[in-house]
């Protein structure tokens, strides 16, 4: 639950931080959407990216780990974090034991946070829309 709320807490300071930048910058529409989405695609990089610590904290105390011999670099753990947050789900790498757990619960908040941000997108493009149906 530690990492749900931190992960939480990090997307609304990154969208937040966001907002506040982009607010200032209103007159560059194109810049506004390019800034919007690269920045709420690392803020889900680096939420997804708690997750994976959090697996590896898991498997040090021996407690969950992965079906798939050779998952100890952290860029494994990242990548099945990666994919298990976007609700991608492939099946090359599944958690076993207490990870399963944090699996299921990384999979709802990326689904959660990943609707915030396209809400978020959403509203920067509001705008574009205004624009061009005055035009």
């Amino acid at each position: 639950m530690a990492i749900f709320l931190l992960s939480c807490a990090t997307h609304f300071f990154a969208l937040s931080r966001l907002r506040e930048l982009l607010l200032r910058q209103h007159d560059r529409q194109l810049g506004v959407i390019i800034v919007g989405v690269s920045g709420a695609a690392l803020a889900h990089m680096i939420e997804a990216a708690l997750y994976a610590v959090g697996f590896i904290v898991i498997a040090e105390f021996g407690l969950g780990g992965f079906n798939k011999e050779g998952t100890d670099s952290f860029m494994d753990v990242f990548y099945f974090s990666l994919v298990n947050y976007t609700s991608l789900g492939l099946g090359d790498i599944y958690p076993t034991g207490h990870s399963r757990f944090l699996a299921g619960l990384e999979s709802l908040n990326g689904f959660l946070l990943i609707s915030c941000s396209a809400s978020f997108l959403f509203v920067l493009m509001q705008p574009l829309t205004k624009q061009s149906k005055l035009s």
